[in-house]
């Protein structure tokens, strides 16, 4: 008996003390946690979610060939089509300098077209044509307000003159709505970033990792020592506990909040340490920059033909990828990165009707791409001494499994290798920008992730997972806060 007596004490001594310190963990992501549901909740909403596409008739154009010879456009990174006053324009960004706008229909030059095109798709995206705007800022850098969550740069941050302080993040380039915040999201986000990230140590980061990972093991530990001071005193505990006591009701909830815990901290520990990992790893460049003259007259002559919703060129040097959408495919049937992106649905379910057309020019030829092709194409350009056997490709026109709303880009092509881990590329054509590389350790982290620490079943209703989700933290937090309270009585 005295044995067991003296068992019991030392679980019960290592769990108060362990405990102690993990409380302040338990508070912090508990509450924070609680936060999300409500914060996610709170994202302003978009009036449109489509982005403002009219049909083109190329084939009525100027050409664009002889547009950029006529301007001593020498070099370029990115073309595209953009709507403008119920006009169309070649956007054409060049290194080291402003990107310059050429009517569609006239050629002619117009230089304020970025600055209002970017209060145009403001206006477009949140319904506030003629609302007074306080500020209009290219931004090329993550803010406070803009975080790297949201992965799109360069943006323009569009900022109107209204109570809630309501700004617009969107990329002009693909004519797309980046976020949407206001004074009370922006306050949300700075809560669950101090509770939840810990921003508080983000000036060092190796401190930010190693304190998070410390207090995630002993959050472990408390509630492993909880559950087995639980099980040895099962058979006293109902003579011991005053009912309805402070320790009565410790004891009630830290069983079930000890499993809780369990599976929260363990796969957030998890995320803590493959978000290094991979912040870790090198950088896959896949900026581009072509030559103006690989842009022929030729190339222009076989595909600026007919009418088009989209229209994108970019490459490196001499060789140049373009992606068409005709205006068959229909505006309505286009995927929108917006509907998953600003409210986490992960069914940005709208197909299009036709597939993005995809080409390459090179030396006055012109080729067809199948989405094999166009990968094996671009991973070329990487310049890299790996070789990337392709094993296959497919269209992604809506988040889901492990690309999920987290990346913004759509459509995407997923590109799967033979490489160690089964290293898989999610490329978006539009842009040539590289939107994820995933291998199966980054796989394993985004099912745990998303399924054992957010709950993000698609077969439980949003509604009745941000419910039990708020309980579950602020049960956490309170079992947390007793102890607390128990520890400091005792002493």
């Amino acid at each position: 008996m005295a044995i067991n007596s003296s068992i019991k004490n030392h679980w019960l001594f290592w769990h108060r003390w362990i405990g102690i310190v993990a409380c302040i963990g338990l508070v912090l992501w508990g509450l924070s946690g609680a936060s999300h549901p409500i914060m996610s909740r709170l994202q302003p909403a978009p009036k449109q979610f489509m982005p403002p596409l009219a049909p083109v008739d190329l084939s009525h154009a100027v050409a664009l060939p002889a547009l950029l010879q006529q301007h001593g456009i020498t070099r370029f990174e990115h073309i595209s089509l953009v709507q403008l006053d119920g006009q169309g324009y070649y956007r054409v960004s060049v290194p080291d300098a402003a990107p310059r706008y050429f009517s569609v229909a006239s050629g002619e030059v117009r230089n304020d077209a970025e600055h209002a095109l970017a209060i145009s798709l403001a206006n477009y995206y949140t319904g506030l044509g003629g609302q007074p705007i306080a500020a209009v800022q290219a931004m090329h850098t993550f803010e406070p307000d803009y975080h790297p969550v949201n992965r799109l740069l360069p943006v323009w941050r569009v900022a109107y003159q209204r109570e809630d302080g309501l700004r617009a993040y969107v990329d002009v380039e693909q004519s797309r709505l980046a976020t949407l915040v206001d004074d009370r999201r922006a306050l949300f986000t700075k809560v669950f970033q101090f509770g939840h990230n810990w921003s508080f140590l983000q000036a060092c980061s190796l401190l930010q990792l190693a304190v998070a990972s410390l207090v995630l093991i002993l959050i472990l530990a408390s509630a492993v020592t909880g559950v087995v001071l639980y099980i040895k005193q099962r058979n006293t505990a109902p003579y011991r506990l005053k009912r309805w006591g402070m320790q009565w009701w410790h004891r009630q909830f830290g069983l079930w909040v000890s499993l809780l815990v369990l599976l929260l901290a363990s796969s957030g520990l998890f995320h803590l340490w493959m978000s290094d990992i991979q912040q870790r790893r090198p950088v896959v460049h896949t900026s581009f920059t072509s030559d103006s003259s690989a842009l022929s007259a030729h190339a222009w002559a076989a595909l600026a033909t007919g009418r088009v919703l989209k229209l994108d060129i970019y490459g490196r040097e001499k060789t140049l990828f373009w992606q068409i959408i005709p205006a068959s495919a229909g505006v309505s049937n286009l995927p929108s990165a917006q509907v998953a992106a600003l409210h986490q649905h992960h069914a940005a379910d709208r197909h299009p009707s036709q597939e993005p057309a995809l080409w390459l020019s090179r030396n006055n030829t012109t080729v067809a791409l199948t989405p094999v092709s166009f990968a094996s194409a671009w991973l070329e350009t990487l310049g890299s001494n790996t070789v990337f056997d392709v094993q296959g490709v497919n269209w992604v026109t809506a988040f889901a499994n492990e690309y999920g709303f987290i990346f913004k880009r759509l459509p995407v092509l997923r590109v799967q290798t033979t490489q160690a881990n089964h290293q898989r590329f999610y490329l978006e054509p539009a842009t040539g920008v590289l939107a994820a590389s995933i291998n199966d350790s980054d796989g394993l982290e985004g099912f745990v992730f998303a399924y054992l620490h957010k709950w993000s079943f698609d077969s439980v209703s949003k509604e009745f997972r941000d419910v039990f989700e708020i309980l579950a933290a602020l049960l956490i937090s309170a079992t947390g806060l007793i102890g607390a309270y128990l520890f400091i009585k005792k002493r």
